[in-house]
């Protein structure tokens, strides 16, 4: 037995397997992603935790002395507890290498595969279906959303996916479309680009944002950042019924039909749903960059198909 694994068995540490279940579990809850293992990491101590650990496996050092370099290395014995139990669940193919993930994201983090996601879902007793309305991130939707990212933008756009029925697979269709709602509620900043609104669950599971197509999917709109714009749930519906569409400068225009809206209509308490957007001169709020802003030609469509002038 090795020195590593005696430590293990005299502290009565959790075994490798528990923790990598304790582990997906975690990714679920925070994204997909979580960082390296390191000293005052707050996932580190939540796992801990998970897992009632006593002062001293958590204070517990393993010695490896470098000969060549003569000099002693002291590594926690739970940092290095989980480290294995992450290196498991890669080996099955449950998780990215965080080498692996930052040659993607630029980010040293360990990141759930499509796989992974599922058996977290599995262990965690949710329906796999849960990946349709979860913004949780994969390796295979971040490698999608890497791409909708750095497509450059194009002058003449077409907004529409006129070859959509060829797609091959129903998977490959679930995870374009995963793609394309993670990319766009990630550079919106997870905020409603009409009233800005941000917020998620008190699990941390669920935002409140949505991603809209601007051109819908029902009328063959593309799944890239050029069709799609992020909206809370009440501005996604006024938007997709024709309530308010958006100028070539990117400004609200409401709908005249809202003249003829009786007056108990349209409220939420003492806000004013609809007529707020009259008042919004400065117009939608837009990511940081201005290559990856909606393509003038989507909302003029629009405009002209489903904007209610």
């Amino acid at each position: 037995m090795s020195y590593e694994s005696k430590m293990l068995e005299r502290l009565v540490m959790p075994n490798r397997v528990e923790v990598g279940r304790a582990l997906l579990r975690t990714l679920l809850r925070n994204g997909g992603v979580v960082k390296e293992f390191g000293a005052g990491q707050e996932i580190v101590d939540q796992l801990a935790d998970e897992f009632h650990l006593n002062r001293g496996q958590r204070s517990a050092t393993l010695e490896t002395i470098y000969r060549k370099e003569n000099r002693l290395k002291k590594t926690l014995l739970w940092h290095r507890l989980l480290f294995r139990a992450a290196d498991l669940l890669a080996s099955e193919g449950l998780v990215s290498r965080p080498t692996r993930t930052f040659q993607l994201t630029r980010r040293r983090e360990w990141m759930l595969t499509e796989k992974g996601f599922d058996e977290a879902l599995r262990i965690s007793d949710m329906s796999t279906t849960a990946k349709e309305s979860l913004p949780t991130k994969s390796f295979e939707v971040q490698k999608i959303v890497k791409r909708l990212v750095e497509t450059p933008r194009p002058e003449n756009y077409q907004p529409f996916d006129r070859n959509r029925k060829l797609v091959r697979t129903v998977r490959e269709s679930a995870l374009r479309l995963r793609g394309f709602r993670q990319a766009v509620i990630e550079i919106y900043d997870f905020r409603c680009a009409v009233c800005g609104l941000k917020i998620n669950s008190p699990d941390s599971l669920y935002w409140e944002v949505e991603a809209a197509h601007i051109v819908p999917h029902g009328s063959l709109g593309r799944d890239d950042l050029f069709n799609g714009i992020a909206l809370c749930r009440f501005h996604h519906w006024a938007f997709d019924v024709g309530w308010f569409a958006l100028g070539d400068n990117y400004k609200i225009q409401v709908s005249s039909k809202l003249s003829q809206l009786p007056q108990d209509f349209g409220h939420v308490a003492e806000y004013e749903f609809l007529r707020s957007l009259t008042r919004n001169d400065a117009g939608i709020q837009l990511p940081r960059e201005r290559e990856i802003y909606p393509h003038i030609n989507s909302i003029r469509w629009h405009r002209q198909f489903v904007f209610y002038q």
